[in-house]
């Protein structure tokens, strides 16, 4: 006989619209990851049209149905660099963990096909 613990799982049906909505968080994480890989691929040659007419701003007065500005912001920025604090102090590093919690959904999905 084993010792091992049977996992008992209690599967409960949720309505289809909050299948739907699940889905639909699903698919909007996947867009935002695309975008996200996207904006920073488009981003340089962007900034390389700021540099191009030497300005840090652009505004949109040959558009039909928009108006506005696009504005290059340079900012020098001091980061803390944990990879290299955490190997030169372990036990400090250590000391000032905190532990916490986060909730995360994970949605896998795919087309059925018809």
């Amino acid at each position: 006989m084993s010792n091992q613990k049977k996992v008992v799982r209690l599967i409960k049906k949720a309505t289809k619209q909050k299948q739907h909505d699940l889905l639909n968080l699903g698919m909007l994480k996947d867009q935002h990851k695309e975008l996200g890989k996207n904006i920073k691929l488009i981003i340089p040659t962007h900034i390389e049209l700021f540099k191009t007419l030497k300005t840090n701003l652009i505004i949109f007065d040959k558009l039909e149905e928009y108006e506005g500005y696009a504005q290059l912001i340079n900012r020098k920025l001091n980061r803390f660099d944990v990879t290299k604090f955490k190997e030169e102090n372990p036990d400090t590093y250590t000391k000032y963990l905190i532990p916490m919690e986060t909730n995360e959904i994970k949605i896998k999905y795919q087309r059925k096909d018809k």
